[in-house]
C-alpha cells in the first residue's frame, strides 16, 4: 500500500443492493463518477471475471441514461487478494492513496468478506454493488454477510428497486433457459444473461426440494 505520512483511518462501506434490473451497476457508475469529477478522487473499478455481461476489463451498465461504462481491474472470483500489487502499483504510479475501491457484481467473489474488510482496515473507502439472492431465492455469495461491516465500519446500504412484469416490486431474480424457469438443479452461475425480475407470486422454481 502507499506509505505516505497521512494518518490512516478507517474506510467506509457503501452497499448497493437490488433485484436484477434495479439499475445497480448504473447507479455504482453514478457514485465512481461523482467522486472522481467533484472530490477529485481516485477510484479503482474491480470486475469479478465471472460477470460476463460486458466485455473484458469494462464495467457496463444496461441503463441507457447514466455513465454507460468504465474500465476496470479485472480479477479471478476466487482470489480477490491479487488484487493489492495492482492496487500498490497503481498508488505509486500516481504518487498518493487511492481513494476507495469499488467492487461491481460482489455476489461473485469469494473472500468478499475478508477482502473488504481488509480494504476498510487499510482505511479505504470501498462501494460494493451485487446481488442478495441467487436465482433460487437464497443468499447469493457473501453480500448478505457485508452488512456486519457496515454496521461495525460505518456506512450506508442502498436498496434498489425493480419491478415485476405485473407491476408489483420484484424481490427474486429469475433465470430463464429456452424462455422457460430454471430448474433448482441448474448450476448457481451460468454464462449468459437470461434473467428476469419476479415478484413472490410469480416466482417459479421448478424442482423445489421444499
Amino acid at each position: 500500500m502507499f506509505t505516505g505520512a497521512e494518518k490512516r483511518v478507517t474506510g467506509k462501506l457503501e452497499m448497493i443492493v437490488g433485484p436484477m434490473r434495479s439499475n445497480k451497476t448504473a447507479e455504482l457508475l453514478r457514485r465512481i463518477e461523482t467522486r472522481r469529477q467533484y472530490a477529485k478522487q481516485y477510484v479503482m473499478l474491480l470486475k469479478p471475471s465471472a460477470d460476463t455481461k460486458s466485455s473484458a476489463g469494462v464495467v457496463e451498465s444496461r441503463n441507457l441514461n447514466g455513465c454507460g461504462k468504465m474500465e476496470a481491474v479485472e480479477f479471478q472470483c476466487s482470489d480477490p487478494w491479487t488484487v493489492l500489487p495492482v492496487l500498490q502499483a497503481t498508488e505509486q504510479a500516481i504518487g498518493k492513496r487511492v481513494e476507495c475501491i469499488a467492487i461491481d457484481e460482489g455476489q461473485f467473489v469469494q473472500d468478499l468478506f475478508a477482502f473488504t474488510r481488509h480494504l476498510l482496515e487499510a482505511g479505504y473507502d470501498v462501494m460494493v454493488s451485487g446481488l442478495e439472492l441467487d436465482f433460487r431465492g437464497m443468499p447469493f455469495g457473501e453480500m448478505l454477510d457485508l452488512s456486519w461491516l457496515v454496521r461495525t465500519y460505518s456506512g450506508n446500504i442502498t436498496e434498489l428497486v425493480a419491478y415485476c412484469a405485473c407491476g408489483a416490486k420484484a424481490l427474486y431474480p429469475q433465470r430463464l433457459i429456452d424462455g422457460e424457469p430454471a430448474p433448482y438443479e441448474s448450476p448457481i452461475i451460468m454464462a449468459g444473461d437470461n434473467y428476469e425480475p419476479r415478484c413472490a407470486e410469480h416466482f417459479v422454481l421448478p424442482g423445489r426440494p421444499h
